[in-house]
């Protein structure tokens, strides 16, 4: 796996932003293969759509996808998959995503705050544990127009994993990698001292018992 994320350096990666979310997963990817960012060359198109086009029409080596965007891809038969980050470790250990909040809102509306984060893991529960009517309700509010490509990205992704994987092991393991390559100057010991709070999602764990 290493080598083919190596395969990347001196190669164009596709971004929507210099500070987007691809690109530092691309960043700390690359920093785990012992690459740095530096080594590089992106090509920033400021919309997801055209930025996915620009890797279709070959003008990009890469692309990092966000679902529906690898099932799309799979469709069109474009490309082909280096690192699939729900399969291949280390990566599949961590997430890929966390609810953040400002941490005024949470201070003066724990209750609100409590409560939104339950909708968010019933809602995970319920893609995991039935994913045709999950995928049924994505059609019927015009999220994806397609049944299929909805239900392919419902059952690959990893929705029961957050009863069991650990959030701060994944904003360590991340943080590791673009601090090294000097993304972020903060340690991640100071990152999750100071900017994390796992108390309502050890809460809802224990009420949200399978």
């Amino acid at each position: 796996m290493n080598a083919a994320i190596k395969a990347l350096k001196g190669r164009s990666v596709v971004i929507t932003t210099e500070d987007s979310t691809e690109r530092l997963f691309i960043a700390s990817i690359g920093a785990y293969g012992g690459m740095n960012p530096r080594d590089i060359r992106w090509i920033t198109i400021p919309s997801a759509a055209e930025a996915m086009q620009t890797f279709v029409e070959g003008k990009a080596d890469a692309f990092l996808g966000f679902a529906p965007q690898p099932q799309e891809l799979r469709v069109k038969q474009v490309g082909h998959v280096i690192l699939n980050t729900t399969l291949d470790r280390p990566w599949s250990q961590y997430f890929c995503c966390m609810v953040s909040a400002r941490r005024a809102f949470v201070t003066q509306y724990p209750i609100a705050t409590r409560r939104a984060l339950r909708a968010f893991l019933k809602a995970a529960a319920l893609c995991a544990q039935e994913p045709e009517r999950a995928a049924r309700y994505l059609v019927a509010k015009g999220y994806e127009p397609r049944y299929d490509v909805a239900l392919a990205v419902l059952q690959e992704l990893p929705y029961r994993r957050w009863r069991d994987a650990n959030p701060e092991d994944t904003l360590l393991f991340h943080a590791l990698r673009l601090h090294e390559v000097g993304i972020i100057k903060s340690s991640p010991q100071q990152l999750i001292a100071q900017g994390t709070d796992w108390r309502f999602l050890n809460q809802l764990k224990k009420e949200l018992k399978a």
